[in-house]
């Protein structure tokens, strides 16, 4: 059967098939038959190696402007090549399945030929695989090493934990060890090691199995004193007091942070909250703020590890590179602080004025794990439940936290959606007040390829020493602490 070309009545047909351009698939019904346009001839399909090379002659014709290749009769993706192309290169073509290798001529923008097809069978290979696969566990790291065979046709290496090829580890070819580090503990594990050859086909499998031994992981906190009890701020203090009674916790001085081992401390807090300290990362304690110490964090984060940054420490959010340096928390405060009557409180509804329908969008996180086993109350009549988190009396109003409405919607319905995107993030709460999208203070920072994951919290109810007496909402600060360093374990 001849592939019949027709072109369309009218000139809105013909104004369709122009815009489309080269050799365009749009064949709608309604097209008159042309005669038969010249095609391809001597038309081969050749196994060299793992590809196959298809070449042809063209016809000498008048007005070709290019070539369509069509691959295993997949019509619907051509693949558009120019008006001089003799050959083409099929790369990945499945072992041991005929394939179907079809190249049509287009004349004059408009037109195609009738196709003219070629067969080839790509043969089913045995791929040599690695050899001396071993496995050593240390900590919660496995380190896996093998030897490979010869072959300048060996393109990469992947390595596959458990069968999940979806999550397969894809690695430059020569790669004879690596590293996998947070492997998880008390289960078999299965790692298969394969080779890759020109780009698309695998070895055959080498497989070792392990178990990683359970060890109960750390918590670590930053300690920029010599001890606790010499830190310079009573809030300061009081929150270290509190870790140090806290299971597999341990403090850390700012030179260890280099050789701070992920497997062993996943997650470190940095809490920073003291009067009078001026606004500006670079401002924050020199141990902390330090090229030495921000490189090692770093590399600590880029390694998986997880930042809890509390207070002013927020700040830290733009050297780590969680936020860009035009996005710093701004809304900041250092004072004294005064005395108050009210409860301050977190609010998790994000846009509450928002939740019966509008182009902006309402948002509640009370449900994260980091408000497990604490209860939501509305102490000062808001109309909703928020965390208390300080009673009335004397209070430091110390937030360090974003303004969103500086960087506006964007493409998204609201300031907050916009944040979130912009910076990877899910702001978890806002001020107890706030019934719009205006600020962001409780924020969870996603893990990517360049860092693990971060909870920032600047909010100023989140004071770990009430100065005038004991705060009645102590416990909601603890649970909540609790809680965030428990999710980022």
């Amino acid at each position: 059967m001849k592939n019949i070309i027709k072109y369309a009545f009218g000139a809105v047909a013909l104004s369709i098939g122009l815009t489309l351009g080269s050799c365009s698939d749009f064949e709608p019904t309604g097209y008159e038959a042309l005669p038969e346009l010249p095609v391809v001839s001597n038309l081969k399909a050749e196994v060299e190696g793992h590809n196959i090379n298809v070449t042809w002659q063209l016809p000498s014709s008048e007005g070709i402007t290019g070539l369509r290749f069509i691959k295993n009769a997949d019509n619907s993706n051509p693949i558009e090549l120019p008006a001089n192309a003799t050959s083409y290169v099929v790369k990945g073509q499945p072992m041991g399945e005929e394939g179907l290798f079809t190249v049509k001529v287009c004349y004059d923008n408009k037109y195609v030929s009738e196709g003219v097809t070629a067969t080839a069978v790509l043969p089913v290979e045995t791929l040599t695989g690695v050899s001396n696969l071993t496995a050593a566990v240390s900590g919660r790291t496995v380190t896996l090493k093998w030897t490979n065979p010869t072959g300048a046709d060996i393109t990469g290496v992947r390595i596959i934990r458990n069968g999940d090829a979806g999550a397969a580890i894809e690695l430059p070819a020569g790669t004879t060890s690596y590293e996998l580090k947070a492997q998880p503990m008390d289960v078999q594990l299965t790692y298969s090691v394969e080779l890759i050859y020109d780009e698309y086909y695998t070895s055959t499998a080498a497989t070792t199995q392990v178990k990683v031994p359970y060890i109960a992981p750390k918590i670590a906190y930053l300690l920029l004193a010599d001890k606790w009890q010499n830190l310079p701020d009573d809030d300061e203090r009081a929150a270290a007091e509190w870790f140090a009674s806290q299971e597999n916790a341990e403090f850390v001085a700012p030179a260890q942070l280099a050789d701070l081992d992920v497997d062993l401390y996943p997650v470190v807090w940095i809490e920073i909250d003291r009067v009078g300290l001026p606004l500006g990362w670079q401002n924050l304690p020199s141990e902390v703020s330090g090229d030495a110490s921000i490189a090692a964090l770093k590399a600590y984060t880029a390694n998986g590890g997880n930042l809890y940054l509390s207070n002013m420490a927020t700040q830290l959010t733009v050297p780590l590179g969680f936020v860009p340096d035009n996005m710093a928390p701004g809304v900041y405060g250092n004072g004294e602080g005064g005395t108050g009557t009210d409860v301050w409180v977190i609010n998790a509804y994000l846009g509450w004025d928002f939740r019966n329908g509008s182009d902006q969008g309402f948002y509640d996180r009370t449900t994260h794990a980091v408000y497990n086993g604490l209860t939501f109350e509305d102490p000062n009549g808001y109309g909703y439940n928020a965390l208390p988190l300080i009673g009335p009396g004397q209070r430091e109003d110390h937030n360090c936290i974003w303004d969103c409405n500086l960087y506006g919607r964007g493409n998204y319905p609201d300031v907050i959606a916009n944040f979130e995107a912009t910076t990877g993030s899910l702001v978890l709460a806002t001020w107890g007040h706030v019934r719009d999208h205006c600020v962001a203070g409780l924020v969870e920072f996603y893990a990517n390829a360049q860092h693990g994951r971060c909870i920032a919290n600047g909010l100023a109810a989140y004071e770990w020493n009430q100065n005038s007496g004991a705060n009645p909402y102590q416990h909601n600060v603890e649970k909540l602490t609790s809680n965030i360093l428990d999710y980022l374990k």
